[in-house]
């Protein structure tokens, strides 16, 4: 929602024209302002009083222009609940920084005072009334004369114009922290009837900016900055939604094995009544999802693993199946009808709107057991961060702060830092409208789609990374760049490996944490790359302050303000407070950058103790990240990317026609990795029309499960087990066509599908084919999936990458451990090259390794570098010294 447009200023001899959105026509004073009795000085500009009998204004702004003439640039305008307001008598005090207003309509008359300051770029405004009439201050649209262009700004929900007859940049905004409004609506401060039909008084505050730095017109959060920035720099925040708690715990082990244990867990469906129902109830855990003994131990294994560990709550939501609800916990609209909020398209179940200050009271009766019960390390609060300042409100005239949008910004305040009091941590949130919330709570998932930049831009997002830099950062952590499905522009939780690149891309621009989403942060061939790759230049960058910030333009590194004039974001390059300096790049043309060569979404990173990029190594794209502690190294073979972390990868070995309308189907698996032997795995076979498959099951036109057998408890790793053949009947109803066969693997019990390898349609379920049915159902076909083209941003022929203190072609982590370094490979199953330069690291006389039979292993002198013969071994380990 977008609360607010830019409006008007003058300064410095510039004129910035607002109308601030008067309904009637309003002819301004011809009186020269320099001698009118009626005017007051304000640095250049010049605000006068409304003629006598001018109807709904609050006067004109005038300035010099050219320095000699003088323009009308404002004229504010004002409305009352019913009636128009006629100006009846106006003054200014002896100041002459002060003009009030006296107003008649049929029934009232009503005094508005104007209190007029300049500030360091602009002009202030502070307006009130002695009468509780007024329903709306407006700010309406900028003056034509002026030739505006709006400026995208990732994050703001306001806009920022370029005012081309003034060669500066223009804002407007009421000030949220002050105002008595109801809500802020497109330009307007509106103030709407409470229950007992009355309003609050006026009180705005109108701030209003004109520079030629986009900078400087932009608004600052004007909170504290969270005391949580140090803990939370450089974590990879992983937000699980997966069902199945033991499920989620052998994820959390997985990535432990591997080394990825710098996080932040994020577990979000565990609600004893299901995802948003029966709220404000969260306890005990969802006993269908393993309830609290699988929940502790699911806690438990993320915290071993050095991980921040947080339950998802929300306090906004009111369900009137929560077990104790109380009706006077929920907000009342205008009329005293309760106010309605989220409709939970699963259940049904339509939610209420809680008051803003029954939120705390009801977090007292659920956080403090949360945190006990389960020994949360952090918070996760869901909506509050991601609403608009306007949107749940209370109209209860007996409620405190009734009417005021300032009441539910206050409470949310009070709720975060009860919360982190409550699980002693950090507390994260949605992200949205989550610049106004900056510092008040600790970080959020940096989703697009408040003002002026959509949701679903996905890698043609403009790099206009000032205001999140210079407003946000020093406030908070915040991490990725939104949901997936809300980043991508097909709206699909998967992504290809140029999204991928590019998401990373985005995140360390703007000076976000990595992010690993639903369907990514249990594979661990990706968390393996972001948790390594993004955290040391992360860290970096945490808590550092952005010094500059300049953007590639036609060749040339210019100022945000000359790019901001062409719109022109592709290409940015920061420098930080402590040294940093980070280039991204999302244009198709190269940036060659000390030494490095950047591709279309590359970055690197670079200050005296850190080396990072995703750059070109020779004809493939690299990514690595050195520090004095650790080194990362990825060559990007094509075929480790396409079997990645999956348990196993399917294909159809035969389809027969049995009969009319049936047939029979066999399938191969080749077992990548033990399935455990806890859980009897069934098969999913869906017959798709891939032009409505838009989901996890739009699009199904036939389909069917079957238990396979062997069970898959019996299956080993490095087998190709065979299942099948199986019986499908073709319903009568199945129309002639050609259809995807997209299988998967699923627990009956819990419903979570299990990650495989294969062409994923971002579901869980891997396409293996088509089918085409003719005659009626009398007649199937079944034909192969087309092999992929090599990606071109992945190393096809697998060869070695020398990266100079390393040369692989697979990918590896070295990091250092009581002294120890400890290098961990992905992958496993094949033994790929590893030389390790000799001056980096010295070259030991024997190497210890863990998770095989054999213990040690021998290195292998090589030139300048000494080979480390691979065994399958998890980790090998030798002296740092």
């Amino acid at each position: 929602m977008q609360h607010y447009r830019a409006t008007f200023v003058v300064m410095s001899g510039l004129l910035l024209a607002l109308s601030i959105g008067c309904s009637s026509s309003f002819t301004s004073n011809s009186t020269n302002p320099g001698s009118s009795s009626t005017t007051a000085p304000i640095s250049n500009a010049y605000w006068t009083a409304p003629a006598i009998g001018s109807v709904n204004t609050l006067g004109t702004v005038y300035a010099p222009v050219n320095g000699t003439q003088t323009a009308a640039v404002l004229s504010p305008a004002i409305k009352a609940v019913a009636g128009s307001l006629v100006c009846a008598a106006t003054s200014w005090n002896s100041a002459g920084s002060a003009l009030t207003i006296t107003y008649t309509d049929s029934t009232t008359t009503v005094h508005v005072v104007v209190q007029v300051a300049t500030t360091s770029v602009g002009v202030s405004a502070q307006l009130d009334a002695d009468q509780a009439v007024i329903s709306s201050v407006d700010m309406g649209s900028w003056t034509k004369g002026l030739s505006t262009q709006a400026v995208a700004v990732p994050y703001y929900t306001g806009s920022v114009w370029y005012a081309q007859g003034l060669s500066a940049f223009v804002n407007g905004w009421w000030d949220w922290h002050s105002t008595h409004a109801t809500s802020f609506s497109g330009t307007a401060a509106q103030y709407l009837a409470k229950s007992d039909g009355t309003l609050n008084e006026l009180h705005e505050l109108l701030q209003v900016a004109v520079s030629a730095n986009v900078d400087k017109v932009l608004p600052a959060p004007g909170n504290q900055a969270s005391p949580y920035m140090s803990e939370l720099s450089g974590r990879t925040v992983l937000d699980i939604w997966d069902a199945g708690f033991s499920g989620v715990q052998q994820s959390l082990a997985d990535l432990g094995d591997y080394g990825i244990t710098n996080c932040v867990g994020i577990v979000h469906n565990w609600q004893h009544a299901g995802y948003d129902n029966a709220l404000p109830q969260h306890y005990s855990a969802n006993a269908d999802l393993g309830g609290d003994t699988e929940m502790q131990a699911l806690l438990d294994q993320g915290k071993t693993n050095g991980c921040l560990m947080a339950l998802h709550e929300n306090y906004v939501d009111y369900y009137p199946n929560y077990p104790s609800f109380n009706p006077a916990a929920v907000a009342l609209k205008s009329d005293g009808s309760q106010m309605l909020s989220w409709l939970n398209p699963t259940t049904g179940i339509q939610s209420l709107s809680t008051k803003p200050g029954w939120m705390v009271t009801n977090a007292q009766y659920e956080s403090p057991v949360i945190h006990n019960a389960f020994g949360t390390t952090a918070a996760y609060l869901d909506v509050h961060s991601a609403a608009p300042i306007s949107s749940h409100g209370d109209m209860d005239s007996s409620s405190p702060g009734a009417g005021a949008l300032t009441t539910w910004m206050q409470e949310n305040e009070a709720l975060w830092a009860f919360e982190r009091k409550t699980h002693d941590g950090p507390v994260l949130g949605e992200g949205l409208d989550h610049w106004y919330y900056s510092g008040l709570l600790d970080g959020v998932e940096a989703q697009l789609g408040a003002g002026s930049v959509s949701m679903n831009l996905g890698e043609a997002m403009p790099l206009f990374v000032d205001f999140d830099l210079l407003n946000i950062h020093p406030l908070q952590v915040n991490h990725g760049m939104g949901y997936y499905s809300r980043w991508t522009q097909a709206g699909t939780s998967f992504m290809t490996t140029a999204q991928m690149d590019a998401y990373r891309m985005q995140e360390i621009a703007f000076g976000h944490a990595p992010f690993l989403g639903s369907g990514t942060w249990n594979d661990v061939s990706r968390a393996f790359v972001d948790s390594n790759l993004v955290p040391p230049v992360a860290t970096s960058y945490g808590t550092a302050l952005a010094s500059s910030i300049q953007y590639g333009v036609s060749g040339a590194w210019v100022s945000s303000s000359v790019a901001a004039q062409s719109g022109q974001f592709s290409q940015v390059q920061v420098a930080y407070s402590n040294g940093l300096s980070v280039v991204a790049n999302a244009n198709a043309t190269p940036i060659t950058w000390n030494g490095l060569t950047i591709p279309q979404y590359g970055w690197a990173a670079k200050n005296s103790n850190l080396l990072a990029y995703t750059a070109q190594c020779g004809s493939t794209i690299c990514d690595y990240a050195q520090t004095a502690t650790s080194l990362f190294a990825n060559a990007r073979d094509q075929s480790d990317m396409e079997i990645g972390w999956g348990y196993a990868a399917p294909s159809v070995s035969a389809v027969k026609q049995a009969s009319s309308n049936s047939f029979s189907m066999t399938f191969g698996w080749q077992v990548l990795r033990d399935l455990g032997t806890q859980i009897n795995y069934k098969v999913f076979v869906h017959f798709v029309n891939d032009s409505e498959a838009s989901d996890a099951s739009a699009g199904i036109v036939f389909q069917d499960d079957f238990q396979p057998s062997p069970a898959t408890t019996q299956w080993q790793a490095g087998q190709t087990v065979t299942t099948g053949p199986i019986s499908i009947a073709i319903p009568s109803s199945v129309p002639d066509g050609t259809y995807s066969i997209r299988i998967g693997l699923y627990d009956p019990a819990a419903m979570q599908r299990l990650l495989l390898s294969g062409n994923n349609d971002g579901t869980g379920r891997y396409i293996v084919g088509y089918l085409t049915v003719s005659g009626g159902g009398s007649k199937v076909s079944f034909a192969a999936p087309v092999a992929p083209a090599n990606d071109p941003r992945l190393n096809a022929s697998g060869s070695v990458v020398n990266f100079g203190t390393v040369q692989t072609d697979g990918m590896i982590s070295i990091t250092q451990e009581d002294g120890q370094w400890v290098l961990r490979p992905f992958p496993r199953y094949r033994n790929f090259t590893v030389l390790l330069s000799s001056e980096s690291f010295h070259e030991p006389t024997i190497v210890q390794a863990a998770g095989t039979t054999t213990s040690t292993v021998v290195p292998v002198a090589n030139g300048s570098y000494w080979q480390l013969p691979l065994n399958g071994s998890k980790t090998y380990t030798w002296p740092a010294n």
